[in-house]
Order: C-alpha cells, then sequence, then structure tokens
C-alpha cells in the first residue's frame, strides 16, 4: 500500500535487487511504476501516458540497492523502535530523507517513508511478503506509450 499525503493506493509489487521495481495499483487510472534500474517511469494507462525520472534522482535509488540498506543497518542505530517496526532514516549528500521499515517481530523488510518530487510524504507499506521469487528481467521493461 502506498499512501501520499492523504491518498492511499494499494496493489502488488515485486521488487528485485538492484534497482528492478515494477507496482500495478488497483485504481481507476490503472497506475503502474516500474523501475529498470536506469528509469524510474509512472505509467497511467487510462491516460496513455508515461512519466520519466532518472532513479538516481528518486528514493528508489537507496530503497532498492540491498547493500545500501544493509550498510544503513550496520553502522547506524534505529532511529525509533515502536510496537510494529524499527526504522532508520538514510540522509543523502542533497539531504534526502529516506526511512526504511522493519518488522520488529520478524525483521522483515516493511516499506518507507520518503518525500516526493513534489514535497508529500509518501509511505509505502509492504503487506503479504514474499521472499525469492524468480522473476526475469525483462519484466521490469518499461513500455512505449503507444503500447498503452
Amino acid at each position: 500500500m502506498q499512501k501520499i499525503s492523504d491518498k492511499e493506493e494499494s496493489g502488488n509489487c515485486f521488487i528485485k535487487y538492484p534497482l528492478l521495481m515494477k507496482c500495478k495499483y488497483k485504481n481507476l487510472k490503472q497506475k503502474t511504476i516500474i523501475s529498470n534500474g536506469k528509469t524510474v517511469a509512472i505509467i497511467k494507462k487510462k491516460y496513455k501516458k508515461i512519466y520519466y525520472y532518472p532513479i538516481k534522482s528518486t528514493p528508489l535509488f537507496f530503497i532498492l540497492k540491498k547493500e545500501k540498506i544493509i550498510n544503513l543497518i550496520r553502522k547506524n542505530h534505529p532511529l525509533e523502535i515502536n510496537s510494529n517496526y524499527i526504522e532508520f532514516e538514510f540522509i543523502d549528500q542533497k539531504t534526502d530523507k529516506v526511512r526504511i521499515l522493519f518488522d520488529k517481530k520478524s525483521l522483515e523488510f516493511k516499506g518507507w517513508k520518503a518525500k516526493d518530487s513534489y514535497s508529500n510524504d509518501v509511505i509505502f507499506t509492504i503487506y503479504n511478503l514474499k521472499n525469492n521469487l524468480q522473476i526475469v528481467d525483462s519484466f521490469f521493461k518499461i513500455p512505449s506509450e503507444e503500447d498503452l
């Protein structure tokens, strides 16, 4: 589930380290987000429109690099521990902040908190996590607008 400001969207997301992600949301805009390792595309199939962003300019550049998350945990104390989550915070050179969430009991990756390019708060929560699925890299191919 993704929450931007007060707007919630749910769907299915697949992450393959490093830098690959595809989320298909269950909404009227038929929104999909794909990271192919270089570019993040936000696709609104209903409008046949794709918005492109260099992955390095998004929080996904940190979130989708497992070794950066492991180093963050090794070198830092948690920012917060509450009844559900353990939170670590990453701050890059541009002072962008990303909070990484882990389940307090299972220690599984549960999501992140960040700001989008419009300074909106984004909270991404993972439910029903499944590990070690085999996914081919072509699954993360960004389509062209003509193929929508």
